[in-house]
């Protein structure tokens, strides 16, 4: 897969739903720009390949919100593989968006809710919940090491995704981790960053 970043930080997220998120890099995106992740091929002429369908749940306006969007696959001229295109508002192997996972662990840390008030106004359960915690705040010790996670709280973290000055860059997670931020371990692959 080819992972694309840059996009959030650019962005007021609370005006774009998950679908506006996705379409925008896609429009956007330029395969000449990419090297393959699998070979590494610098200028591989990209050929697009296939296009398959997948759900993308949102949470927008109070309610969760499911779209069908189109994921398209390039094929690399070099090495034959294809590589599904992913921007950072889509976390791999997960029907839930990046935005809605951030939104409820957010709901979790300010307590306004309980657990189970949580659960409904998603429409998760509740191991789904906890094991969103125990993944955001392991990805939140790797990304910000022992010292600084122990000085940064959880809502502080969440909350500089959401502010104009965005300053986690997804894409350096993504290198030093080799997984997506909130992406699960169980479907780890080999998979590599793109540039931009």
């Amino acid at each position: 897969m080819i992972r694309g970043f840059g996009l959030l930080c650019k962005l007021k997220l609370k005006n774009l739903s998950a679908e506006d998120l996705f379409n925008k890099y896609m429009a956007e995106f330029k395969p000449g720009e990419h090297s393959c992740p699998w070979c590494s091929t610098k200028d591989p002429d990209w050929k697009k390949h296939a296009v398959y369908g997948r759900w993308l749940i949102s949470f927008e306006n109070g309610a969760a919100v499911t779209y069908r969007i189109e994921i398209t696959r390039y094929k690399c001229s070099s090495c034959g593989h294809t590589h599904a295109i992913l921007p950072e508002s889509i976390i791999p192997y997960q029907s839930y968006s990046f935005l809605f996972i951030l939104a409820v662990v957010r709901d979790y840390y300010t307590r306004f809710l309980t657990v189970e008030g949580i659960c409904a106004k998603y429409g998760i359960c509740v191991s789904t919940l906890y094991s969103w915690k125990e993944l955001f705040l392991r990805h939140k010790k790797i990304w910000l090491g022992l010292l600084e996670d122990a000085y940064t709280s959880s809502l502080e973290f969440l909350d500089s995704f959401y502010d104009g000055n965005f300053s986690y860059d997804l894409k350096e997670f993504f290198q030093l981790a080799g997984v997506s931020f909130l992406q699960g371990s169980s479907h780890v692959r080999k998979a590599y960053s793109a540039p931009g």
